[in-house]
């Protein structure tokens, strides 16, 4: 039974790991069953096994918590709206595409969400097609700051600048096309957000 148990330890733990990382909830020891196909027993006396011997902690139907867990307890968890025009201008959407981690560390604390770029009018500041953006949600930006900017509808991923001369902000683009991506002088500016941070697409956490 001990050699059974040791088998079973790497597949439980993976188990629970990639399920917290899916539905940001911690599965039963039944789904943990169903779902590495080791009985509910063995399932059972294995998570208490390894809460003695100190690898995890586990006290319950759904309190487990693996050293992953642990590592990742200071990561935020936000949802992926859709995609951000860094070019022309996007109707604003919210839909749930996905959902991504990122440490407090590196963005900070705040509410957050992340949408994915579309366009190149913001290649020269790092952002690239398919990139994952990271927007705190705030409706105030510095002047510089790349933000998410509403205007009639329309979203667009730029930075905020202020024109003293006309007495106006605009939203200009990161691109060395400058016919290409004229700055854009709104109506009615809206600030959605500041982007926090940029991910790309080969180093996507999850």
């Amino acid at each position: 039974m001990k050699s059974i148990r040791n088998e079973s330890k790497p597949a439980i733990v993976q188990f629970i790991d990639e399920y917290y990382h899916q539905y940001f909830d911690i599965p039963t020891v039944r789904e943990i069953a169903a779902g590495t196909g080791i009985s509910v027993s063995t399932v059972h006396r294995c998570l208490s096994a390894m809460m003695e011997n100190g690898e995890l902690e586990y006290s319950g139907r759904r309190s487990v918590s693996t050293r992953r867990m642990e590592m990742e307890h200071n990561h935020y968890a936000m949802q992926v709206l859709g995609y951000v025009a860094c070019g022309e201008g996007q109707e604003k959407t919210e839909e749930i595409i996905e959902y991504i981690r990122m440490p407090e560390s590196l963005i900070g604390k705040g509410e957050f969400f992340a949408l994915i770029a579309k366009g190149e009018s913001m290649v020269d500041a790092g952002i690239h097609p398919g990139d994952y953006v990271v927007i705190r949600k705030q409706n105030t930006a510095d002047i510089g700051d790349i933000v998410v900017a509403l205007d009639q509808g329309v979203n667009n991923l730029k930075v905020l600048g202020y024109d003293k001369k006309r007495k106006a902000y605009f939203l200009r683009s990161c691109n060395e096309d400058k016919e290409r991506y004229a700055d854009i002088y709104p109506e009615a500016l809206q600030i959605q957000g500041v982007a926090v941070s940029v991910t790309h697409k080969l180093g996507k956490i999850l």
